[in-house]
């Protein structure tokens, strides 16, 4: 099976070596390794063009985030003469086992209707699970990893199909890919553009498979260093994805009242201060929303001029539920 590997680089350099050392020890002539710097300035590019001259570099010169890094790979495979039937999106900060590359490809070859294989995931003491597949809840489209934090006693060893996978490490089948497109970009920088991308391949009838015996080890590194902005991001690109995918009942019933009892649980700190950040940036992000809402849904004008208000509402309920904190702590 022909197949490409594409890693995307930002300041790695620390990580690329060990990543990229295990995934060529594992190519051979039908696969392709690209690597896709995002403006390193931690000499990753050079490190690659001189450790790893086999290995093809696309220099993007400046940090285009996730969705939009990725895709410039994609689209150089897309535009080959002959394109690989597979390509692997993989994060700089893994270690990929022995036969991992063979592993995540095998699915592909037995069952036509999967679109996306993901992997068993561990944290770096390869013995503690950090993904075996994900679930995302209808309520607030929370992504629930299944075994996270657990020690593998092989409890996730069954293959089988999930909502989502994490892009941390994900195999597509390309056709699958020129049937509904590729990672939509605008979640850039980064969170949920796996999540969306599962979404629209189900949509159209694949299968998100997980295929335990394709292993990896993940630092989990984060690219945004300021947790405050990094929560904000996730919360407002959650938003982005209930706005796109929901529909507009799963949207007023149990999205609204998910989010609604949420706030009014957590304590008034970080987790409230990012969720304000969200709806706050989201009310300017929504007419985007909309439109990337209406390549999937017919959205009436009043569906618009009610979707418009979201994020409005959100920040007049969250701040009822500060007025309430308050009044509790001073009393």
């Amino acid at each position: 099976m022909r197949a490409a590997v594409i890693v995307l680089a930002w300041n790695g350099a620390a990580h690329l070596p060990r990543c990229l050392g295990a995934l060529q020890a594992q190519c051979d002539a039908d696969v392709a390794v690209l690597v896709v710097d995002n403006g390193s300035i931690d000499r990753s590019a050079a490190l690659v063009r001189e450790q790893f001259p086999d290995f093809e570099l696309i220099e993007n010169g400046r940090n285009l985030g996730f969705s939009r890094g990725m895709n410039v790979g994609i689209r150089r495979l897309q535009e080959r003469s002959e394109p690989p039937e597979v390509v692997v999106l993989l994060n700089q900060d893994t270690i990929v086992a022995s036969d991992w590359l063979a592993q995540i490809l095998m699915p592909f070859t037995h069952d036509a209707t999967i679109g996306a294989v993901g992997c068993k995931i561990y944290y770096p003491d390869g013995r503690t699970i950090q993904h075996a597949g994900k679930l995302i809840d209808s309520g607030r489209a929370m992504s629930r990893h299944f075994g996270y934090g657990e020690r593998d006693e092989g409890q996730y060893d069954e293959a089988r199909a999930f909502d989502a996978v994490t892009g941390a490490a994900l195999a597509l089948r390309m056709s699958a890919l020129d049937e509904v497109g590729l990672l939509d970009e605008g979640y850039s920088p980064a969170y949920f553009e796996d999540d969306d991308l599962c979404w629209r391949l189900r949509r159209v009838g694949y299968l998100v498979w997980y295929a335990p015996r394709a292993t990896l080890r993940h630092v989990e590194s984060s690219s945004i260093s300021d947790v405050v902005r990094r929560s904000t991001l996730m919360n407002r690109n959650r938003l982005r994805f209930v706005v796109k995918t929901f529909p507009a009942d799963q949207i007023w019933t149990h999205f609204w009242l998910a989010e609604r009892m949420r706030m009014a649980l957590i304590p008034n700190g970080g987790e409230a201060r990012t969720l304000r950040r969200a709806y706050f940036e989201g009310h300017f992000c929504m007419d985007e929303w909309l439109s990337a809402r209406s390549n999937y849904y017919s959205v009436s004008k009043g569906e618009a001029r009610q979707l418009r208000r979201l994020c409005s509402d959100l920040q007049r309920k969250m701040a009822v539920c500060d007025r309430a904190r308050a009044s509790g702590m001073a009393s």
